[in-house]
């Protein structure tokens, strides 16, 4: 495993140190908004059933419950993966580049089949901007690509 280290601190370019620190925004706003989701579902169950009183009361309920831990449980994984996946990247192992991408577009989709908040869509967008800062800019490539 290729790592660059010296005396505890990375050896990465601003634009690897920039991506991590985007993966950890998308992970602490994925987090915000699975908290916030958690406490407000009573009110999403409210709304509900105002607007559809045709439903089973205990049926929303569960569904609301099962929704919202799913995101609590979703959030927590996939801001686990961004930081340690993050954190690899940035002392420079290559395939936790390519690891956390894969781990972005995951997001990605299923931010895009389930139903979600603007909130999600900025921690998606967060990961979009991290992604192509540990591709696009030449002192990124040159970081992975060059040997220790």
């Amino acid at each position: 495993m290729k790592m660059r280290i010296s005396d505890g601190e990375t050896a990465a370019p601003l634009m690897v140190r920039v991506s991590f620190w985007f993966w950890v925004g998308a992970a602490v706003v994925g987090l915000l908004d699975a908290v916030l989701f958690f406490y407000f579902k009573d009110q999403l169950i409210e709304t509900t059933i105002r607007q559809n009183p045709a439903l089973n009361v205990d049926q929303v309920r569960s569904g609301a419950n099962s929704f919202v831990w799913l995101t609590l449980i979703l959030a927590v994984l996939f801001g686990s993966l961004y930081v340690y996946f993050g954190r690899q990247m940035r002392i420079g192992v290559r395939k936790a580049r390519t690891r956390l991408l894969i781990a972005g577009i995951v997001h990605l989709v299923i931010s895009v089949l389930f139903p979600v908040s603007y909130i999600v869509l900025l921690g998606v967008l967060l990961s979009v901007v991290g992604a192509l800062l540990m591709f696009v800019p030449y002192q990124a490539k040159t970081y992975f690509s060059a040997e220790v």
